[in-house]
């Protein structure tokens, strides 16, 4: 199986495998791990050795295509896109399965999941048999999943050296928190950094003043504040979040997941876990700096202020499921509990 780095390794060297299955986690990984084959396979501009197909496709037409000559050329480049192999017909996943299995000497076949999310831990039995397939060709399964946020990090750092600007790995990662994971809209804030700034220091008030904080990131501020007993920044974060149209389960979910993250830091402690082995026992991925923070606000909490905290906010996820009451009011409500709990070490009546 290779990943974004191998993939790119390998095709630099001039190794071009005959099948390749893209699939992961991150869109914008995945399409530029396509357009890297895609260039490694035919001339730029050569659309007549290039030939796509999506989910609509018949596959005897496919076949054709992989085994019929290229116009003038090494090699030509089918691609199948989007194809929804869960909902497929098993003849027709069959005669996929076909294609996968054979290796062509004047063809690359590219199976391209772009807008599917691939469970490889618990792939569907299809997608299973496609990828022993296409490994049974002397291809390859493709596997793109989203950076850390330390790899976005220093490919921030990097991409704005590259544009003349200076930014700190400190930043980057404030950026990352304000604005997303999605390595997509922070290649767009950059572009945005770049064209205000010109030249120089990329600050965290420059970022304040030129990315827009994205829905996720606020709710993590609030419940920062939160722990933090800041009732009326917290109330003013939720009066923004209801402005944006921000679903309320939403907002109450990443609440909680603040405090199992807290949770999770205080139990490691006793097993001397690090953060990143952490991190990975629960499946955090690129979200494993939410431990960092979690570590950081257990400093004011213990044992039965988490206790407290857990029986308020299961009590409002059982009003907010009960659609007999106002959201907001609830969420209001469970934002001073929480507070009262984390000044006090008590209850709120």
């Amino acid at each position: 199986m290779l990943n974004e780095k191998t993939l790119k390794s390998a095709l630099e060297s001039g190794s071009v495998l005959p099948v390749y299955l893209i699939a992961g986690d991150d869109t914008y990984l995945k399409k530029q791990a396509l357009d890297r084959i895609i260039k490694a396979t035919v001339e730029d501009s050569d659309e007549m050795n290039l030939v796509k197909f999506d989910n609509e496709v018949n596959f005897q037409t496919v076949y054709d295509e992989l085994n019929g000559f290229p116009i003038m050329a090494d090699k030509k480049c089918v691609v199948l896109s989007e194809y929804e192999i869960d909902d497929a017909p098993k003849s027709e996943l069959e005669k996929l399965l076909e294609l996968a299995s054979e290796p062509y000497d004047t063809s690359v076949f590219v199976i391209y999941f772009g807008a599917y999310e691939v469970d490889f831990k618990k792939p569907s039995n299809a997608f299973r048999q496609l990828m022993s397939a296409v490994e049974s060709s002397g291809g390859a399964v493709v596997r793109i999943n989203c950076k850390s946020a330390d790899e976005l990090a220093r490919w921030l750092v990097s991409s704005a050296k590259k544009s003349g600007l200076t930014l700190s790995d400190k930043n980057a990662h404030y950026l990352i928190e304000r604005c997303t994971l999605d390595i997509n809209v922070l290649s767009l804030e950059l572009i945005k950094l770049s064209s205000f700034l010109k030249e120089g220091e990329i600050t965290r008030e420059i970022i304040d003043k030129v990315c827009v904080k994205s829905a996720e990131a606020s709710i993590y501020d609030m419940a920062d504040m939160i722990i933090a007993g800041n009732t009326s920044g917290a109330m003013q974060l939720l009066d923004e979040l209801f402005y944006l149209n921000v679903q309320s389960m939403p907002i109450f979910v990443n609440i909680a997941l603040s405090y199992v993250n807290m949770y999770r830091a205080m139990s490691a402690k006793p097993h001397r876990k690090d953060l990143e082995e952490l991190g990975e026992e629960f499946s955090l991925g690129s979200r494993k700096f939410l431990l960092k923070k979690a570590s950081y606000n257990l400093k004011n909490f213990n044992a039965e202020k988490l206790k407290l905290s857990f029986d308020a906010l299961i009590n409002a996820e059982k009003e907010l499921k009960s659609y007999s009451g106002n959201d907001r009011i609830i969420l209001e409500k469970l934002i001073v509990r929480l507070i009262y709990i984390a000044k006090t070490g008590e209850a709120l009546g």
